[in-house]
């Protein structure tokens, strides 16, 4: 499925599943944005790097990997992921070549689960020497990327509902004349309301939250925002996406989507 404009920024939805048991024709969350010839990830669930790879999307132009916090239907998928970069440049020349000399970006809020990570790759062929680097960065509120017209903010969110925020992310990220905002796993909408404002495209994770509480919400908010996009699926949405979206759209019109893994949007 895909809905096409003509213009140099793509998303394609890898995994569309919140942390359930396993779902037939859903992986868990994660989609990559390419722009300029760059690709940038968000999240990282479980087999992104084989759904991209096979979508035919070129890996080798990965830029930057944003993780909105380290719980397994985030960030499962990431250790493969490298390892699939890695193992990319060991079959085609062509890859080795475009990533030789090359820093990823890995931007995560618990440096020390990617220690981990780090040390099971250390287990894998050649204990994971690669021609490219990873650059783990532990990032917190406010800009944590700016490079060739790209931003990404981070603001924290309450995900598991302490008094004390876990460590658990919403972004904006502004590319391309466009603004795209991803809550992550949020307690509420309030957490990342601030990021909302104005933006092209919300995406917004149904897992913990009800489709028409949102679009009530955000009818009421009076925030502007060009297209709502439901992602991160709890059950509702798993067991009745086109009744969920016909209440969504009863509500929010047309601007309203609930994304499938394999989905493509150019903004």
């Amino acid at each position: 499925m895909g809905v096409h404009v003509n213009n140099g920024v793509q998303i394609y939805f890898l995994g569309t599943c919140s942390g359930t048991e396993p779902m037939p024709g859903r992986r868990h969350t994660a989609f990559t944005i390419q722009y300029g010839g760059r690709l940038f990830w968000f999240d990282a669930g479980e087999s992104c790097s084989y759904s991209a790879h096979l979508a035919g999307i070129d890996l080798s132009a990965t830029e930057a990997i944003f993780i909105s916090h380290t719980h397994m239907d985030h960030i499962g998928g990431l250790p493969n992921l490298l390892w699939t970069l890695r193992k990319l440049t060991t079959r085609s020349v062509d890859v080795r070549e475009r990533l030789m000399g090359r820093k990823i970006d890995l931007f995560i809020p618990d440096l020390n689960v990617y220690d981990g990570i780090h040390k099971m790759l250390l287990g894998t062929e050649d204990q994971f020497s690669t021609v490219f680097a990873v650059n783990p960065k532990q990032y917190g509120d406010g800009i944590i990327y700016d490079k060739h017209g790209v931003r990404v903010i981070a603001r924290h969110n309450y995900h598991i509902g302490s008094s004390e925020p876990f460590r658990s992310f919403s972004f904006r990220l502004e590319i391309g004349g466009r603004s795209i905002v991803y809550s992550g796993d949020v307690k509420s909408i309030t957490d990342f309301e601030s990021l909302i404002d104005n933006c092209t495209l919300l995406l917004m994770e149904t897992g913990h939250h009800d489709v028409e509480d949102v679009c009530r919400y955000l009818r009421a908010s009076g925030k502007s925002f060009g297209r709502l996009v439901f992602v991160h699926h709890g059950r509702a949405v798993l067991r009745d996406p086109g009744g969920e979206l016909k209440k969504a759209q009863a509500l929010l019109g047309n601007k309203v989507l609930i994304a499938d893994d394999g989905m493509t949007l150019d903004i």
